[in-house]
């Protein structure tokens, strides 16, 4: 039988590796500064330039819809929560003509985040946020009352 030093060192072992193995580089979740996040239409249907329709909302916030052409850039700011058992979300909607889809996606949370300023490139399959693609949170069958 092992004597308590030697299970004691096993345990403090075992939760170091633990510790280490979880860890994530956490986020800034104070913002002093305002966060900005600007959506590009990058969508083309068939090499031809095709009009976005957007509408962002946050729980607090509706930005309203916008339309943006081909290469257009439409940019909101906003001051992230201050409250740490709060966190700050927009979402937008997406549609386009040739499409009855209306399409999601998170173009902010500040969990993930943090203060940083976001820049999304919205495709037909989703959105490129720093080079990184994200698939559409959901889609649904475009109606004019819900969106």
């Amino acid at each position: 039988m092992a004597n308590s030093k030697q299970v004691t060192l096993i345990f403090s072992i075992l939760l170091v590796l633990i510790f280490e193995a979880t860890y994530v580089e956490p986020k800034v979740m104070i913002c002093f500064h305002d966060v900005e996040v600007t959506i590009i239409n990058d969508l083309a249907t068939q090499s031809t330039p095709t009009n976005l329709t957007l509408h962002c909302k946050s729980k607090d916030d509706d930005l309203g819809f916008h339309t943006l052409t081909i290469g257009e850039k439409y940019t909101f700011s906003f001051k992230p929560s201050y409250v740490f058992w709060k966190s700050t979300l927009f979402f937008c909607s997406f549609t386009w003509p040739g499409n009855p889809d209306r399409h999601y996606i998170e173009v902010y949370k500040q969990r993930r985040d943090g203060c940083e300023n976001r820049e999304w490139k919205m495709i037909k399959t989703g959105g490129y946020l720093w080079g990184q693609f994200y698939p559409w949170n959901s889609v649904e069958i475009n109606s004019i009352s819900k969106m």
